[in-house]
This record gives C-alpha cells, structure tokens and sequence, in this order.
C-alpha cells in the first residue's frame, strides 16, 4: 500500500513538473513579446509604453484579486480540480489574444486571463503534499526549474514562430499546449487531500484567512518577500524587447535576438535552481535568500550600464544565475510556516502576492521608462533587489537563523 501510495506521489511530482514546464513554454513564447504585439495591432510608438503597462497589469490585478478564493477552492474541493480549471481557461485565454483586434480586445483578453490564473498555486500545493518533508527544499527546486526551462524555451520558440508565422500562431499554441497539461492532469494526478479538510479551517473565511496570514510574522514577510521579488521582475520584463531594439539601433531581427538574450538568463536558473533549492536545504533558506537577492541585485544595477548588444546579454545570464533562485526558498519556508490543510490558501496567496508584484511591475516600469529612460528602469529594479537582501541577511542574522 505504501508503495503505491509513493508511486503515486511521484506520478504527482513527475507530470506536474512536466506540465508546469508547458505552462511556462505557453506563456514565455508570447508575453514577453506584447510589446511588440501591440505596434502590430496600430498602437502609435509613442503610446506603447504606456499600454504595455495597461495589459500587463489587467491580468494581474484579477489574477491578485482571485488568488486567495482559488486557493480556499483548492483546500475544500481539490486542488487537483483548481489546477483543472486553470489549466483550460488558461487555454482559452490565449486562445482570445490571438483573435484580439485592438489593444482594448487585448487588455479584456489579459483580464480574462488573470480569472484563469491559479495552476502553478495549485500545483506547488500538490507538489509540496506530494514531496518527502527531508527532500522538500530538492523537490521545489526542481519544481521551480521547470519552469525556468520552460521560460528558457518559450522565447526562442516565441521568437522563431513570430518571425516565421506572426504572433497571432503563437498564441493559439500556447492554448494547445494548455490544454494538453489539463489532460495530463486529470489522467496521471492524484490529490492527496481531498476531502480530508480540518472543519476548523473549513469554516474560515477569506478575510480570516488573509488575516491569519497578516498575523503570523513569517507567512508575512515571506509574502511580502514575494512580492517585492516579482515586482522586480516584471518592472524588467516588458522593456527588455524594447531595451534589445535600441541596442540593435532599431536593426536585424530583434523578436528572435530578445529570445535569445532573455532565453540565456533562463538558462542560467535552470542550471542553478535546483542547486539553489538544495543549498537552502543545507545551509538555511533564509541564508539562500539573502546570498540570491543581493547577488541579483547587484548584477541587474550592472544590466543597465551596457551599450552593446553583448554586454546585456552577458549581464543576463548572470542576473539569471541568481534572481530565480530565491524562489525554491520562499516557497520551502512557506510550507515549513504552514499546515498541510491551509496549503492551498498559502500558495494561493503567494499566488496574490506575485500577481500584485506582476501588477505593479509593469506600472513603474511604464512611469520609469516615461520620465526617465529604460536603463533606468533595470537601476531601479536591482536597488530594490538589494535592499530585500540586505532587510532578510539582517533580520535573520539577528535571530540566528
């Protein structure tokens, strides 16, 4: 019995893994190229900054806004379903960006898009109920590579595809590989939990639920931890195309030149993640935290001195030996902070906390970008990094840990 009970555990980790890699594919291969989407659907140059944050961040308000009900839907019901459910409207979501006409089809697109959200929550609580306790920090590790080599292939495939084919063919693959991921899920997967839910937590509500968060020290930072983190990388993620045409004087093939120079910086976490999760494992996640930060801080201030082509992607590379590798952590001390049955709420709102980040992100950068420049969006961007290092190596320097 424990032995099928184990296989099982690791049919889980095994087709999660896999399908969080699609699910990363599918979005790589398209967001970071709305930019230029959005001069192909009329949106005067002058304007696309702006609009770039106005998409952006449509989907991740809604996306922020319905984190903490998935995740509660996730511990009552399954979160095998909730991952069900993200995994097709996922599907459809790209499905109505590639029919888009005009960026306001595009901006109710991505609102839509952020209702669907909720897989990846859904499948780190999974994961995390799915993985041995002593192996924890590997397993996440791993989790967490998935989806950096996803991202590290999304771009490239992105790219070649809008070059040969138009954006348009992009996004109807990455519905497809959307709800090819939901059919893996409801074959292979198995919830653990379902229907073994405390009646205590059953009875809470979402604002308890948010204020049982709110309340505990560590849930509070790691979440607040989260989103710092994210806004970071979103504030970097929609000018790195533009960013890449000004290098390129606005000449050669800049969509596929992006993919690969953003592809390289996935390369490097895919390389690192899992070495980073089983650091954190070893020698402390806090410590792991606090190595991550300061380092990704210090090489994205370095992104925004070069003026070649060469010099930003090297610069790349290195923020992505680095800034990914925070994530392993965070997600192992939130499990270590959190029972098993309140899991889904925890990744759910860890899920809010990152689509406020991806909300905000794109917001300042679009201000930054406006009033200042693009290189001084990456400044920005890798002060705050180091500032979020140097606030967790302090405080938890002071308490041991």
């Amino acid at each position: 019995m424990k032995g099928g009970l184990f296989l099982s555990y690791n049919k889980n980790i095994i087709t999660l893994v896999a399908s969080m890699f699609l699910v990363a594919s599918g979005y790589t291969m398209v967001i970071p190229f709305l930019p230029l989407y959005l001069g192909e659907l009329g949106v005067p140059d002058h304007e696309i900054a702006l609009w770039t944050g106005l998409v952006f961040s449509s989907c991740f308000l809604v996306a922020g806004i319905m984190g903490p009900i998935w995740g509660k839907l996730a511990d009552l019901g399954g979160k095998k379903k909730m991952a069900v459910r993200a995994a097709v409207l996922l599907g459809f979501s790209y499905l109505f960006c590639g029919l888009c006409q005009n960026q306001y089809h595009l901006m109710a697109a991505r609102a839509f898009q952020g209702f669907a959200n909720g897989f990846v929550a859904a499948s780190m609580a999974i994961i995390s109920d799915s993985a041995d306790s002593d192996k924890l920090g590997g397993t996440l590790g791993m989790a967490q590579t998935s989806l950096v080599v996803g991202g590290i292939l999304g771009p490239l495939m992105g790219g070649a595809l809008s070059h040969a084919f138009g954006m348009r063919n992009t996004f109807f693959l990455s519905a497809l590989f959307l709800w090819i991921v939901a059919v893996a899920v409801i074959v292979f997967v198995k919830d653990r939990n379902t229907g073994t839910v405390h009646k205590t937590r059953e009875k809470t509500s979402i604002s308890q639920d948010l204020s049982y968060a709110a309340h505990n020290p560590s849930l509070r930072e790691l979440l607040l931890l989260t989103f710092f983190l994210q806004t970071t990388l979103l504030m970097i993620q929609p000018v790195t195309s533009l960013y890449v045409g000004e290098l390129m004087h606005h000449e050669g093939n800049i969509e596929l030149t992006a993919g690969f120079i953003m592809s390289s910086g996935g390369l490097a976490g895919a390389l690192t993640t899992t070495l980073w999760g089983k650091f954190g494992q070893s020698h402390g996640y806090y410590y792991a935290m606090a190595l991550t930060l300061l380092s990704a801080g210090a090489f994205t201030i370095l992104q925004s001195i070069p003026d070649s082509i060469w010099g930003f992607g090297i610069c790349q590379f290195l923020v992505g030996c680095f800034v990914i590798g925070a994530n392993p952590s965070i997600n192992a001390a939130l499990v270590e902070h959190t029972p098993s049955d309140f899991r889904g709420r925890i990744f759910g709102l860890s899920n809010t906390a990152q689509q406020f980040g991806n909300m905000c992100g794109p917001l300042l950068s679009s201000l930054i970008s406006m009033a200042l420049g693009i290189w001084e969006v990456y400044l920005a961007a890798g002060l705050i990094q180091l500032l979020l290092g140097v606030k967790v190596a302090m405080t938890h320097r002071e308490e041991g840990r």
